[in-house]
């Protein structure tokens, strides 16, 4: 349960912080090297993240990883 909790409060946290900086998430898509349907799932808390997509993520925000986790 905390797992599901974990992961979309990570995904809101990306989506807030794509929403914020005008991104859509196709665009976040393309400046990661994933595709729009996955930035859903993250957002969503469908999925998990690996620490490499997560690290591309924040550099796209041009924060770090640790702005996203609050947990």
């Amino acid at each position: 349960m905390a797992g599901i909790n974990r992961k979309e409060r990570l995904g809101a946290a990306i989506r807030a912080q794509r929403e914020s900086q005008g991104l859509s998430q196709r665009k976040l898509a393309l400046m990661v090297g994933s595709n729009q349907t996955h930035i859903w799932q993250i957002e969503t808390g469908q999925v998990s993240v690996g620490i490499e997509l997560l690290c591309r993520i924040a550099d796209s925000f041009g924060i770090k990883v640790n702005d996203l986790i609050d947990f």
